[in-house]
């Protein structure tokens, strides 16, 4: 019944039935995502939809609103805890999309400087927003290759697996010295058959078509290590309610974790 569905749901057929049917599908079955055969992502592979007036993310006083890191819910207490011993605390927020993360942190964590990147069409609306609303402790930065200054934590906030270069990205930033790298939700797999990255297709409904990664667990801490950082803590994240990968074959291991990792030689 897999091999018949997969094929259906990496077709163009399945991209052109009525959003209201494609939904029901998806509530039967609770697939996210199917293995295709691309070799990379798509250059015009964009998973997020910013909220484009910035301004009403800025005037909700909500509590609910105020908790955005649903993909790495203790990352405040950690900041917390690392924040006692450090008179400032900068993080930069990889994929931010919007700024609901700086308003909660700004909120909570009055040491703490604040770093966005997003597509660049994002940097530009953000950057917008900060200096209209003069934004303390938050800079946009647009460009990666022009970073100069060491993190104290880098967040990847379910966001590296949509990134065809993201290795280039990781070896970017840990030039920069930084000291914390988190990547949360994201798919990693294991499997005797293969050992390279693969491309899904994101299935559940959104306005565009999605792509992504299921990247190779053992050659990602390889990587990691190459770079100079060691992994410090794992966890299966369960952000997505009953997920499942019932439709891919052949894996040992296949799940999204959170990935906690510490240059090598700090101390």
């Amino acid at each position: 019944m897999y091999n018949l569905l997969n094929k259906f749901l990496i077709s163009k057929n399945f991209d052109r039935l009525p959003k209201f049917v494609a939904r029901k599908l998806f509530k039967i079955f609770k697939i996210f995502f199917v293995e295709t055969d691309l070799k990379s992502l798509p250059d015009n592979n964009h998973p997020t939809h910013i909220n484009i007036n910035q301004i009403s993310i800025l005037k909700n006083k909500n509590d609910q609103f105020y908790r955005p890191f649903s993909t790495c819910f203790y990352l405040l207490e950690l900041l917390a805890l690392y924040g006692s011993i450090k008179k400032e605390i900068k993080i930069l927020d990889f994929g931010a999309n919007n700024i609901d993360n700086y308003i909660y942190l700004n909120r909570y964590l009055k040491n703490c400087k604040y770093y966005y990147h997003d597509l660049p069409s994002y940097n530009e609306i953000v950057d917008d927003v900060v200096k209209k609303n003069q934004l303390k402790g938050i800079q946009v930065i647009k460009e990666l290759s022009k970073l100069d200054e060491e993190f104290d934590f880098v967040f990847f906030g379910s966001s590296i697996h949509y990134v065809k270069n993201y290795k280039e990205i990781i070896k970017k930033i840990s030039k920069i010295q930084s000291k914390y790298l988190i990547f949360s939700h994201t798919p990693f797999y294991k499997s005797d058959k293969n050992d390279r990255d693969i491309v899904m297709k994101q299935v559940n409904i959104h306005p565009i078509i999605n792509y992504a990664y299921l990247i190779e667990y053992d050659n990602f801490i390889k990587f990691m290590n190459d770079s100079n950082y060691e992994l410090i803590s794992q966890n299966k994240n369960n952000l997505i309610k009953n997920l499942n990968f019932k439709n891919f074959k052949d894996f040992s291991f296949l799940n999204f974790l959170d990935l906690f990792f510490k240059k090598k030689d700090l101390k």
